[in-house]
């Protein structure tokens, strides 16, 4: 490949803007031994309609006792536990009742506590966005952890001036 050509397509590349799903943003808190707590926060980043209804799954053999389910007010949640007998994983299904996250909005106050059965902490989940009328699946994702926050400027710069005089 040429020099132009691979100038071009580097070029190119850095014009592409990656493509942006809606977020469901999580927070793991530890209650104390197996049992933890999600919160979550939903964004609709990319839809040109409200998000009207998402589901949040568990898988089977990963989580256990569902229970404990907080919502944002105007939501309806469905909680549904996992099933190693069939097997299935569990989910919660929240529908809003009016309006839902219009677009560029988000939402907070969702979470569930639950039992972890895996090592370590609880991780990504997957997620699906409904239409709630015609139950057409909008969008899919995978829950992402919550930002962690970044120092204030003097606390970064002061960081940086002290790597460079070490």
């Amino acid at each position: 490949m040429s020099f132009i050509k691979q100038v071009l397509l580097a070029l190119l590349l850095c014009v592409m803007s990656a493509a942006h799903a809606t977020s469901i943003g999580y927070t793991a808190t530890s209650l104390g031994g197996t049992q933890w707590r999600y919160d979550y926060t939903v964004s609709n980043t990319t839809l040109a309609v409200p998000i009207e209804e998402f589901t949040l799954f568990f898988s089977v053999g990963q989580y256990a006792n569902l229970h404990g389910v907080a919502t944002a007010p105007g939501w309806d949640v469905l909680l549904v536990q996992p099933d190693p007998a069939i097997p299935a994983s569990g989910y919660l299904d929240a529908l809003a009742l009016a309006g839902g996250i219009v677009p560029g909005a988000t939402a907070t106050g969702f979470s569930v506590t639950f039992d972890y059965l895996g090592a370590g902490s609880p991780g990504a989940q997957p997620f699906s966005i409904l239409d709630p009328v015609s139950f057409i699946e909008l969008d899919t994702g995978i829950t992402q952890p919550a930002a962690v926050p970044l120092p204030s400027t003097p606390w970064l710069l002061l960081a940086g001036v002290l790597g460079l005089a070490c």
